[in-house]
């Protein structure tokens, strides 16, 4: 139990381009704004692995390779509807090597699509951070 004394959290998300210089996004259940293939870590875990377990769980995708581009700090202290409140750091990865099709796992995540630079659906913050990495 978290409580709402404020916590961080670090986690990892994942540029992933295919061949066509296309971007995976995904849309989580009941969301309406597109990101990146993220999650956070659990204890003791290295963040490219966070990166790896959460794109296999989330799309059944196999990860490789991968490059630090960034460390996000929050924006703001987030509240869930419990009262818990957290800052979230994520480490930012452009993936260099991954097998496999994206599938939506249905459970978080809704769709999971790749999209062409010039008609990228409404993004969320990592989704526009993957933008500002790939102009």
């Amino acid at each position: 139990m978290v409580g709402t004394r404020p916590v961080n959290f670090v986690g990892a998300a994942g540029v992933i381009v295919n061949g066509n210089g296309e971007l995976l996004l995904l849309r989580r259940v009941g969301a309406d704004s597109w990101g990146l293939v993220t999650g956070i870590s659990e204890l003791g875990e290295a963040l490219a692995d966070t990166l790896r377990r959460e794109a296999s769980e989330e799309t059944g995708l196999s990860i490789g390779a991968v490059e630090l581009l960034e460390m996000l700090s929050p924006e703001q202290l987030a509240q869930v509807a419990n009262g818990d409140q957290f800052y979230s750091y994520t480490a930012l990865f452009r993936v260099t090597e991954w097998s496999g099709t994206p599938v939506p796992d249905g459970v978080e995540i809704a769709e999971a699509r790749f999209f062409s630079l010039g008609d990228l659906p409404p993004l969320n913050r990592l989704g526009r951070k993957a933008q500002e990495w790939l102009a």
